[in-house]
């Protein structure tokens, strides 16, 4: 069955059940294909791994019919659910400074690194080296910044996709509801995913290649292989080649 035959079953068995939000239910199954979809999955897989429409009708007409009966008894579980929403959100704020560190942490490298192409030195924070090098090191400081980066923006779309299924999670529990559960992972348009992964990839690529020709590069000029202790980087006095 591909996605438009189930979910036009799906829209009229809500309709003939007497279901009367049948267009938002319909919106949530349409974007459980999509998720799905978007993990490589074929529509015919989807549609049956997933209840018959009939049977998805039928659960939310009974749940409708027999919601008005049940509100006395979901004072313990809403209390429950408050108190794991308490430590969930404490983990959630401690994700979220993790990664807008992870972000402020990129713009370091990449900061660095455009100072190293551009010849210069703020503050005095960097460490000599010759220009040839600092050109390559500066290029692989900013492959770092470019990595570090993308794994902010990852971190940030797994804790939005946590908050949100953990959310579609309580609201078929309080509400028993049937909708499908989403998926932990970050979901990405097959296009956002391309582009992330290729960047992803791209950077390094260039990350390695540029240290290993920067590392080459000062290991020739300062005929060392530590080139750090003959530029004088940690304190050693600097040889003058």
């Amino acid at each position: 069955m591909t996605k438009q035959d189930y979910l036009s079953q799906l829209k009229s068995e809500l309709k003939r059940n007497g279901v009367s939000d049948a267009e938002d239910i319909v919106s949530e199954y349409e974007q459980h294909f999509l998720f799905k979809l978007a993990d490589g999955f074929s529509e015919e897989e989807i549609a049956a791994k997933l209840a018959s429409p009939e049977s998805i009708a039928s659960q939310f007409a009974g749940i409708r019919a027999e919601g008005k009966h049940k509100k006395r008894k979901k004072g313990l579980l809403v209390l429950w659910l408050t108190l794991i929403g308490i430590f969930e959100g404490m983990l959630y704020a401690a994700f979220l400074s993790f990664t807008v560190g992870l972000l402020c942490g990129s713009l370091v490298p990449t900061v660095l690194g455009a100072e190293l192409i551009a010849g210069l030195n703020f503050m005095n924070i960097l460490p000599p080296m010759p220009y040839g090098g600092a050109i390559v090191f500066g290029v692989m400081m900013i492959a770092l910044g470019v990595m570090l980066f993308l794994f902010a923006v990852y971190c940030f779309a797994f804790l939005r996709q946590m908050m949100r299924a953990s959310l579609r999670w309580r609201k078929n529990m309080v509400d028993d509801e049937a909708l499908p559960l989403l998926p932990m992972s970050p979901q990405f348009s097959p296009k956002a995913r391309r582009t992330l992964r290729s960047v992803l990839l791209w950077a390094v690529l260039i990350f390695g290649i540029t240290f290993i020709t920067g590392y080459t590069i000062l290991g020739l000029y300062t005929h060392s292989m530590g080139f750090w202790h003959a530029l004088g980087w940690f304190g050693y006095p600097a040889t003058v080649y």
